[in-house]
């Protein structure tokens, strides 16, 4: 967590918001006692964006991580941002290519470490990343990234007074990995969450 982040924390904590959030918790239970997490893969300096994603370690489909462990949430803030011209450096697989390098249309950010066990639903979590980071931050979620089937670093970017090919409204959902603007720490995997599988901590 950078310093800003860290000190934003400790205000909210000072205001007990976090600390209360805690006390709160019950005890979460996934299937196989696991959670899913991704990584930092990229930062591109010049846009100031991250690539997270799932990397080599990742599960979605049972989880990759024990609750027990204590892993930062990786939270994001979608206020429409446009996407930036980054390339499309992968290929066509169970999805398009640019399913796996989807926009998110805002921002990333992380928490202090969790344990898993206390991530009792998508809910919590959500309030978990408000608490640390400010209203509208949502823990991220597999499918958030967003496409346009061959998007690259000269079509759909951008918006209508600074691209002459703007990023639409109509977009699709991706998985796996996507970009944000944000440079979050990488010496760590975060808790994410996934929406249709059961390999959330809080799973039965």
């Amino acid at each position: 967590m950078n310093r800003f982040a860290t000190i934003r924390t400790r205000r909210l904590l000072g205001a007990g918001t976090l600390a209360a959030l805690l006390l709160a918790a019950g005890t979460a239970s996934a299937a196989g006692g696991k959670g899913y997490t991704w990584g930092k893969l990229w930062h591109d300096p010049t846009l100031g964006i991250d690539l997270v994603g799932n990397g080599q370690t990742g599960n979605p489909y049972e989880g990759d991580t024990t609750c027990q462990a204590a892993l930062p949430l990786l939270c994001v803030r979608i206020d429409g941002s446009p996407r930036p011209n980054y390339p499309i450096d992968t290929v066509d697989q169970g999805l398009p290519k640019e399913g796996y390098r989807g926009w998110i249309e805002g921002h990333v950010g992380t928490t202090q470490p969790m344990l898993g066990t206390a991530l009792v639903s998508r809910k919590y979590a959500d309030q978990v990343c408000a608490a640390s980071l400010g209203p509208g931050w949502r823990l991220a979620e597999f499918h958030d990234g967003r496409y346009v089937r061959h998007m690259d670093q000269t079509r759909y970017w951008g918006n209508p007074t600074n691209s002459p090919s703007p990023w639409p409204a109509a977009t699709q959902a991706g998985g796996y990995d996507f970009y944000a603007f944000g440079n979050v720490r990488e010496d760590t995997r975060y808790w994410v969450r996934i929406s249709d599988q059961p390999a959330n901590c809080w799973n039965p």
